[in-house]
């Protein structure tokens, strides 16, 4: 890049060269010679040529000085900050590629504590560089995929999370409980995708990935208070009622029962859109 700007630079100047040399050169036809001696009105035209060009030349010399100086200052920092986080990864990496399979195991529990300890200080970017280290060392390690979501979410990087929460769901169905999986359920990423969704305000997915999560526990109370939210949201009076009675029965000393009933009541009895029945031409609906 700062090749190519150097070369475009000194293109510039000798096309400005070229245009004062042309430029100046029929400035000269008017001089009034007649007078001058012949032997001496070449040196003369000469003399005014070189003085011409010594001053228009010094004077684009300092602007181009000047230009070279601005540009040189703000591609060499950028560069400079490049080289130095690309020799830490390379240094790094080269440090990581010679560890045991016992000593990476433990520099990766290190990596794990200090992200926590960064996400709970609010060090959201301190704790991102420490989890994408560690996929960089474990490239199916579940843990690392989920912990970096959450700092994800940390920061309302709702779609990083999606994204980030979506490989590890892949990961998770791949892994046949292989990879690192330790306390992580299927439901459980489908529970923190219905909530990253629901503040994407994809009101659909999120509806879809929590009734994924009631599939393998129906009677959750934290499934079933965000699955009752989401409905009333989206206005599906059905589901909302569905998962209220469910709540009810599971945990009748909630508090947020008696709000949420009347939110519910309040739902108008439609059809949600894109559910609508079909009817035929005489108006009766299809079966």
């Amino acid at each position: 890049m700062l090749v190519i700007i150097s070369t475009i630079l000194v293109l510039i100047g000798l096309t400005i060269i070229i245009f004062i040399i042309l430029k100046k050169f029929p400035s000269l036809a008017i001089l009034d010679v007649e007078n001058i001696p012949g032997e001496k009105e070449a040196k003369f035209k000469e003399r005014i040529i070189r003085k011409r060009l010594t001053r228009d030349l010094s004077k684009w010399n300092k602007f181009f000085n000047k230009v070279w100086h601005f540009f040189n200052l703000i591609i060499s920092v950028p560069l400079y900050r490049a080289y130095n986080k690309l020799k830490a990864v390379r240094d790094k990496y080269h440090k990581t590629k010679k560890l045991t399979f016992a000593e990476r195991r433990d520099h990766i529990k290190d990596l794990f504590r200090t992200a926590e300890d960064n996400l709970k200080a609010g060090e959201l970017d301190k704790a991102e560089t420490d989890l994408i280290e560690i996929i960089s060392l474990e490239a199916k390690n579940l843990p690392a995929f989920i912990q970096l979501a959450a700092v994800y979410s940390a920061g309302k990087k709702w779609a990083e999370a999606r994204q980030t929460l979506g490989y590890a769901l892949k990961l998770s169905k791949a892994s046949k409980g292989e990879h690192f999986l330790g306390d992580i359920t299927l439901q459980e990423i489908h529970f923190s995708l219905a909530s990253v969704n629901q503040n994407l305000n994809d009101l659909t997915k999120a509806i879809d990935h929590i009734r994924e999560a009631l599939e393998f526990e129906p009677n959750n109370p934290r499934f079933l208070d965000l699955a009752i939210n989401l409905a009333i949201a989206r206005g599906d009076k059905k589901f909302a009622t569905e998962m209220f009675d469910r709540l009810r029965e599971a945990n009748p000393e909630n508090a947020k029962l008696e709000p949420w009933q009347a939110e519910i009541e309040a739902i108008p009895e439609q059809k949600i859109e894109g559910k609508s029945e079909k009817k035929n031409r005489t108006g009766d609906p299809i079966e």
